[in-house]
């Protein structure tokens, strides 16, 4: 067989076997081509497998947070409403005790009058005890009360000392003149009262000079000397 010839029968062996390897490798192909678009779908198939969040549950907790600003909103208003009731209160008393506070020297004037008035029986002294009566009356319906002062122990919330003096008849710490009389209204005290207080029993006299006082005289053997 001349060499041209064994040529020829290589190249068409060849040629058989071209085919069946082709065969051969195609499958393969086709199978590492599944799996790689296997592997590509395995994440899509995980990020669908994630459950969704229930919409009945995210609407009970958004529910409850709008419920729960809801109840803070309704204290933060109550606690205003109860300070601006506080303050308008307050300001109505600071009025009225500024008010009242400007009749306290006319009831000062009546008081005088009325302690040097004569007995009753004159017609003008009768009618300076209603007008101070009824003007008494009125004061006291705004809750106006006068403090008890004369006899009373001395308290500095409701008194004003002007002055101690030693008494036989009162016990020290005790009030013995009223000067002028205090007020308060409700408990806040509007006025206090001025008043002099017992210092005690007064102090027993000193005993009389004896002869050997300084101003004695002196005796000769004193002079000589």
């Amino acid at each position: 067989m001349s060499e041209k010839e064994m040529e020829a029968e290589s190249a068409e062996t060849a040629r058989e076997q071209e085919p069946a390897a082709a065969g051969e490798t195609a499958p393969e192909a086709g199978a590492e081509e599944a799996e790689k678009q296997e592997g590509e779908g395995e994440p899509e198939a995980k990020q669908q497998a994630i459950p969704e969040e229930d919409p009945v549950e995210k609407l009970k907790g958004e529910l409850a947070a709008e419920k729960d600003r809801g109840m803070r909103l309704l204290a933060d208003f109550d606690n205003y409403r109860r300070r601006v009731t506080r303050e308008k209160n307050e300001t109505y008393q600071r009025a009225t005790e500024a008010a009242i506070a400007e009749f306290l020297p006319v009831l000062d004037n009546f008081d005088r009058a009325i302690s040097q008035a004569p007995a009753a029986g004159d017609p003008f002294a009768d009618g300076v005890r209603m007008v101070y009566g009824q003007l008494s009356e009125v004061l006291a319906k705004a809750g106006v009360k006068p403090i008890e002062a004369l006899g009373a122990a001395f308290d500095p919330a409701d008194h004003e000392a002007i002055a101690y003096q030693p008494s036989a008849d009162a016990p020290e710490g005790r009030i013995i003149y009223e000067a002028r009389r205090g007020y308060r209204i409700g408990d806040r005290v509007l006025r206090p009262a001025s008043v002099i207080v017992s210092s005690g029993a007064p102090a027993r006299d000193e005993a009389p000079a004896g002869p050997d006082d300084g101003d004695a005289e002196k005796t000769p053997s004193e002079e000589e000397k």
